[in-house]
């Protein structure tokens, strides 16, 4: 939908329930429980819409218990029905950051795209359309946070008409296999050179020790599943200090307690998925999968941080085995957002433009940002400076 016709649509809404909303209601769920009691009918539209994990019930439901809550935030869910059916819930939380409210998507707030789950047999403009004038009008924010949308989407053409802001550029790479016939196939579209190069990684570990590739179900194995999260995270902090990177969810007990819930939860209605190669019953590569209607997303991944092992890339030779799971299943598989070169690699370069935006919705969120972009300037400037600086001179 282009830009002119979402200027169209807008301006012929004046009122939440006017014109062609006139069969909807648009409800903001503020109580907890209330939004518990939504699960049911939640579910139901996930799978209607081949949702993403992101968009999925469990992900808000144990984001909201596990980091939410616990840090005081408060609930503005978003439920518009049509002739009494759900068919958009798009969960938020409003935050104080200093003197400003904020207001941003429910979730672990671990660069996972935002979305709004729609029922797809509706006119899926309209429902967003309303669903971003409910939020513009009465969230009563400083700053609307509307992190990793995919650009050109029906939210992200909104946000640009709204307002005349900057925005931060992503990617999250996308592997369609579905169009694949055969595994042998696919491989020869990723190139001989690189084959080659998986085949001796591959080899090389597993003349380490007793190698293989072990696939876990944290709902049945919970206790297993805790272990190998809790070896995950201490690798990762590992790596975080060594290349100076200091993610605030490497190090967040919130964040732990949510991917541990959400991922044992026997209510989930997403089968999620473990996957590692160990040698000598020792994880040395370690990824977390969710399966869904019509691709898997993948969470998060970890990797031994013994140079050892690291120079024969385990997570690397990990996605082979889990890939060809996927492809045997005609799923696609959503990397998330990212430039790794693995993620570029397994799809063949496809990926989404991510667009992240800090919107000022008042003189004193309009303020901050600037404020905020501007020490971000003054901060990368100032590095580039030391670089150069540092840099030997030509002979």
């Amino acid at each position: 939908m282009n830009k002119s016709r979402v200027r169209e649509r807008i301006q012929k809404m004046n009122t939440y329930n006017s014109g062609e909303f006139s069969r909807s209601t648009c409800e903001i769920i503020t109580n907890p429980t209330q939004m518990a009691e939504l699960e049911a009918e939640w579910n139901d539209l996930w799978l209607k819409a081949k949702g993403s994990f992101y968009q999925s019930f469990s992900v808000a439901y144990h984001s909201w218990k596990e980091i939410a809550e616990p840090a005081g935030r408060s609930l503005f869910c978003i439920v518009i029905r049509d002739k009494g059916a759900m068919v958009l819930v798009f969960p938020m939380v409003r935050y104080r950051k200093g003197p400003l409210l904020m207001i941003r998507p429910l979730g672990p707030n671990a660069a996972e795209t935002t979305d709004m789950l729609v029922d797809p047999d509706v006119d899926w403009q309209a429902m967003v359309t309303q669903a971003w004038q409910t939020i513009d009008r009465a969230s009563k924010a400083d700053i609307i946070h509307m992190p990793f949308i995919k650009v050109g989407s029906t939210l992200d053409q909104l946000i640009q008409h709204s307002r005349n802001i900057e925005r931060d550029a992503d990617i999250a790479p996308f592997a369609n296999l579905q169009d694949q016939t055969d595994w042998a196939t696919y491989e020869k579209i990723i190139g001989a050179n690189s084959r080659q190069q998986l085949n001796r990684k591959r080899k090389r570990l597993s003349e380490l020790g007793d190698f293989e590739f072990v696939e876990i179900d944290p709902v049945a194995e919970p206790q297993h599943a805790l272990q190998l999260i809790e070896w995950m995270f201490a690798h990762k902090q590992v790596w975080a200090d060594r290349v100076g990177k200091h993610g605030d969810w490497i190090t967040s007990q919130g964040y732990r307690n949510f991917l541990y819930r959400w991922i044992t939860d026997p209510r989930n209605i997403q089968r999620m998925r473990l996957y590692t190669i160990q040698i000598d019953k020792m994880p040395i590569a370690m990824k977390v999968a969710a399966y869904g209607v019509s691709h898997l997303d993948l969470i998060i991944a970890g990797f031994h941080s013994d140079p050892q092992y690291a120079k024969y890339s385990p997570g690397f030779v990990l996605d082979e085995f889990w890939m060809k799971i996927v492809f045997e299943k005609h799923l696609n598989v959503d990397f998330g957002a990212g430039n790794e070169p693995y993620k570029l690699f397994w799809s063949r370069n496809f990926k989404n433009d991510l667009a992240n935006y800090h919107i000022p919705h008042t003189i004193a969120g309009a303020t901050a940002t600037h404020l905020w972009r501007l020490k971000r300037r003054v901060t990368t400037h100032l590095a580039e400076r030391r670089k150069r600086h540092a840099a030997p001179m030509p002979a």
